[in-house]
């Protein structure tokens, strides 16, 4: 019997490749993501699209997720949130959403529903967080940085830095780990758990 339903055991597995754990959280949300997906986006084989990728980047990434103490479901709403809203501005279609769905929301659904859209204190929190973003990248150690930098804004992957610098993979993993840890301390003390959590999840997979 598995104790899946045990955040810190869940994520353990996840990040030592266990297919079981993964099966898990693919059957526990995959539904509630394409539903929530699904009102952002009107079309059901892009939605499913989000969310298999989504979840194919928590099962890459899912060490970074463990560094950091965030649990699998709000990491996973809140990336399919900001890929449907990459998405929208890519399509240059994002509207208001009606108020009455989140007022009818629960759970992760309505706590990811927050979006930084049109409206003038979105896009004044929308640049904000880009300039914290911009001074923590500053105050990383220079190796970490330039790690950072071309894992998360240049799109490497750990191979392709690890190969580019010289060091290993284990090298590359430690120091996106270590940039995390900060990006996590910074954030989490300045802001409110949802907004917290939709940076953590740009990060990871960036979006900018």
């Amino acid at each position: 019997m598995n104790s899946y339903g045990d955040e810190a055991f869940l994520i353990e597995s996840l990040s030592s490749g266990n297919r079981e754990a993964f099966e898990y959280v693919f059957k526990k949300y995959y539904q509630r993501l394409v539903s929530f997906a699904g009102r952002y986006i009107q079309n059901e084989d892009i939605v499913e699209d989000i969310v298999q990728d989504c979840y194919a980047v928590l099962w890459e990434k899912c060490s970074t997720v463990a560094s950091i103490s965030i649990s699998v479901s709000a990491f996973l709403f809140a990336m399919v949130r900001n890929s449907c809203l990459n998405y929208l501005r890519h399509e240059q279609v994002i509207q208001k959403y009606e108020v009455e769905y989140l007022a009818y929301s629960q759970g992760e659904e309505r706590l990811y529903h927050a979006d930084f859209g049109l409206e003038v204190e979105h896009k004044l929190l929308y640049e904000e967080l880009q300039e914290k973003i911009a001074q923590v990248v500053e105050s990383l150690p220079e190796r970490c940085r330039e790690v950072f930098i071309m894992s998360r804004f240049e799109g490497l992957k750990n191979r392709e830095i690890a190969q580019k610098l010289n060091i290993s993979t284990t090298a590359v993993e430690k120091h996106i780990s270590k940039a995390m840890l900060r990006f996590s301390e910074r954030f989490r003390d300045e802001y409110s758990f949802d907004i917290y959590i939709i940076v953590i999840a740009w990060l990871i997979e960036p979006m900018f």
